[in-house]
């Protein structure tokens, strides 16, 4: 649910292909990932798309109209771009989004919402990272194979290199291969117990295995350390509610929301709201679900919700 994918929520009959490619202040690509949204000139999300590395973030929207770019991801400043318009006989569109590095605290911390850098990352030697950016960039480009070798030539350079394991871990997600995965997820975590997105991975297939006491163990870990992190406190609220710890799980939605960058992870709120609606508390299910619908208007599972809050609401005239 939560892990690095595209994913793209695309306007109803948009006739306007729009391409946005997100580079550095210098002009460089970006090998992290990375999520572009296109804003209404209100400033609400009405598309998301989630790339890895330098590929393009492409939507179909509508012409004749007026848009912003809001861009955020790991190690990057959240950026919002200024309005430009699409005029009325467009077909196809580009914008070019330019961020900059998250600044760190002086005592070494990430921005809040942004996952912990380690010491050990930073001092990867450069040919390991070099070879980790080409596996970055082939993976984009769907390449899996050229990608795996460069992360395993980047492993060879530098054995504690955390991120190259992860992704290999990411490449055996792609194949089916779940018991690869986790072998190489942990491999992450050994050598490099601060690289927190290893966690993460192992905590999502924790979840689908129904081992909800080890998800929330991993999770607890990566939130000690990093407790601004939306995708964690999401994951967290998740697992709770598949366990039926529904009092944590709400209270987990509702910290999920006060951090930087929550709307990505709205589907707790739809989560809640259920939650609510089973405890009969019609007025808080209510508040979750038209949370939901303004922070993710054209989820495919946006329909259920206005049909749920459509009842609600008519459940609430009667006499």
């Amino acid at each position: 649910m939560f892990s690095p994918c595209l994913v793209a929520q695309t306007e109803s009959g948009g006739n306007c292909d729009l391409s946005v490619s997100v580079r550095s202040n210098d002009e460089r690509s970006i090998e992290t990932q990375i999520q572009v949204e296109v804003l209404s000139p209100q400033g609400v999300a009405i598309a998301t798309v989630h790339i890895v590395g330098a590929e393009p973030a492409q939507f179909r929207v509508n012409n004749g109209r007026t848009y912003r770019l809001r861009v955020s991801g790991n190690g990057i400043e959240t950026m919002t771009s200024a309005y430009f318009g699409i005029n009325a006989l467009e077909q196809v569109h580009t914008e070019t989004v330019h961020v900059k590095p998250a600044s760190q605290n002086p005592d070494g911390d990430s921005t809040p919402g942004s996952p912990t850098i380690s010491v050990i990352e930073l001092n990867a030697p450069r040919k390991a990272s070099t070879e980790l950016n080409k596996g970055m960039d082939a993976y984009s480009k769907g390449d899996v194979e050229k990608a795996a070798t460069h992360f395993e030539k980047a492993i060879a350079e530098y054995p504690r290199y955390a991120r190259a394991f992860d992704m290999l871990g990411a490449i055996a997600i792609k194949g089916s291969n779940r018991t690869k995965a986790r072998e190489l997820f942990s491999k992450s975590i050994q050598a490099d117990g601060a690289f927190l997105p290893a966690y993460l991975d192992l905590a999502r297939m924790d979840l689908q295995d129904q081992d909800y006491a080890a998800s929330e163990s991993l999770l607890a870990k990566v939130i000690a350390t990093n407790p601004f992190m939306p995708d964690a406190v999401a994951l967290l609220a998740t697992t709770e509610f598949a366990n039926k710890e529904y009092d944590q799980a709400l209270a987990d939605v509702q910290r999920t929301h006060a951090l930087p960058r929550h709307e990505q992870f709205a589907e707790v709120h739809a989560m809640a709201g259920k939650v609510l609606r089973m405890q009969n508390h019609p007025e808080a299910a209510i508040v979750q679900f038209q949370l939901f619908l303004i922070e993710k208007p054209d989820s495919p599972e946006g329909q259920s919700v206005r049909a749920l809050l459509a009842s609600l609401h008519a459940a609430q005239q009667q006499p």
